[in-house]
């Protein structure tokens, strides 16, 4: 490492329009004082910080040196390594809040560390996560111009090992004996994401994805945050509950200029039909 830290953010708990404001509160929306929270992938602590000014007991997990010395000046506690580490050294630690705030993608198996995580929750505990989500409309554009270019951050960051979108949430947290209790969305247009990340996006690709992509909510979702608790429930019955929780943006988002208009709307069908006849044709037996 360079000393330089990665992954860092400002906490400003007025903008719900954010992940980290999210987690917050989804971590202490019960309103109990107190709350030992574990947080992995704590970087240097900002998150943990925020939480520990509200009375609740932090400990931070954090595979970084100078993020965790960071992260040491702030949170209760610590720990330089990765979850498995931690929990293997502290066999009888128990949370009441784990936050797993952008960092399940990640990981080689994120299902594994999320089951070896639940152990350590104390009864009644819940998670907070936070993950990107790759069918937003800036990689769906980005795909129907043949790339997937990684990048240092955002969606498509190279150290990012697993990808999700809004139904491989629900499979996940299904996989991990968890029920989806409240889901957020981080709406973000793909042009404005595809301008910050220098995506290099086509605009008339944009425009495509906008306008036929026909699940706009979704294309417009750049992270989910989430709460959810163990289950006793089936592995398909989770699934089905946790697909059926509503996706709750924060902000209301503008629709695509002139997506209004009677012309366009008109245009739009035209440009539908013309499709259908096309691949009517296309895949004629």
């Amino acid at each position: 490492m360079s000393g330089e830290i990665k992954y860092q953010a400002a906490i400003d708990l007025a903008n719900r329009n954010n992940s980290h404001t999210l987690l917050h509160e989804l971590a202490t929306e019960s309103g109990r004082q107190g709350l030992r929270i574990l947080e992995v992938g704590c970087s240097s602590g900002y998150l943990g910080a925020s939480l520990m000014a509200k009375g609740h007991v932090v400990t931070g997990v954090e595979p970084d040196p100078t993020s965790a010395r960071l992260a040491a000046d702030v949170l209760a506690q610590a720990w330089n390594g990765d979850l498995a580490s931690f929990l293997d050294a502290h066999p009888d630690a128990r949370f009441d809040v784990i936050v797993f705030g952008d960092v399940l993608e990640h990981m080689v198996d994120p299902v594994a560390e999320l089951r070896r995580a639940l152990a350590h929750l104390s009864p009644d505990g819940s998670v907070a996560i936070s993950l990107p989500n790759v069918a937003h409309g800036s990689v769906r554009a980005m795909l129907l111009s043949g790339r997937f270019d990684y990048s240092e951050r955002g969606i498509l960051d190279r150290t990012h090992l697993r990808f999700f979108t809004r139904q491989g949430i629900a499979q996940l947290l299904a996989d991990a004996g968890l029920a989806l209790e409240r889901l957020h969305q981080i709406d973000i247009p793909p042009d404005t994401i595809g301008t910050e990340y220098a995506m290099r996006l086509d605009r008339e690709l944009i425009t495509a994805v906008e306008l036929l992509g026909g699940d706009r909510a979704q294309s417009l979702a750049f992270q989910y945050v989430m709460r959810a608790r163990p289950s006793t429930q089936a592995r398909d019955a989770l699934v089905a509950a946790n697909t059926a929780v509503p996706s709750e943006a924060t902000i209301s988002t503008r629709r695509p200029r002139g997506s209004s208009s009677p012309i366009q709307r008109l245009q739009v069908a035209l440009f539908r039909s013309m499709l259908r006849s096309i691949s009517a044709r296309r895949f004629r037996r």
